[in-house]
């Protein structure tokens, strides 16, 4: 899959990965959580990574992984790195994890427990999407217009999109998904 914004470049590549947790070890876990978190950061093309945690008296935790090319979280998701951290975790979870590569936008719309079924589709992505970033972008050019004026447009917009992205992935778009669960996933349900 070739990036059209540049030609010869594959698209980011996202992992999405679910693990449950056993109860007593949510400590022990979270230092293995930032133990693999730190080793991931030094692959090359590591972008990021976002940790959702458990509601008070969940276990699941979910993992989103970034890297900037899908060549690149290969290598990390089969290095042997990556497999001597997971055998570590086994006496802290109670089953393997649960592991699905997405592309471009569907991570947005991935749930825990979801991660094997197909997503939503393209129609409800993009009108979802839409109600997010209209909004988001109008408020935050009404947040930064003092700073907005003041500096060139380029640098200006930059600012607008790092702020919307970053928003829309760890903040908007995974609570939003949550909230239409029902009329995302209507047609897919048992």
């Amino acid at each position: 899959m070739e990036d059209s914004a540049t030609p010869g470049r594959t698209k980011t590549a996202t992992s999405v990965i679910t693990r449950i947790v056993k109860p007593g070890k949510e400590v022990a876990f979270e230092d293995w959580l930032h133990g693999i978190s730190r080793e991931a950061a030094e692959f090359p093309g590591h972008h990021s990574v976002a940790i959702f945690r458990p509601p008070p008296g969940a276990r699941e935790y979910t993992i989103v992984l970034h890297f900037d090319r899908e060549e690149e979280l290969s290598t990390w998701l089969e290095s042997e790195v990556r497999k001597d951290w997971i055998k570590r975790s086994l006496p802290l979870t109670e089953a393997p994890e649960t592991r699905a590569e997405v592309s471009g936008i569907e991570h947005w719309f991935t749930l825990p427990g979801r991660l094997g079924e197909s997503r939503p589709s393209k129609l409800k992505m993009a009108i979802l999407t839409t109600a997010n970033v209209y909004p988001t972008i109008l408020g935050l050019n009404a947040i930064l217009c003092p700073i907005l004026r003041r500096i060139p447009n380029i640098l200006g917009t930059l600012m607008v999109t790092v702020c919307m992205t970053l928003l829309l992935t760890y903040v908007l778009m995974p609570g939003v998904t949550r909230l239409f669960k029902p009329w995302l996933y209507v047609d897919q349900e048992r």
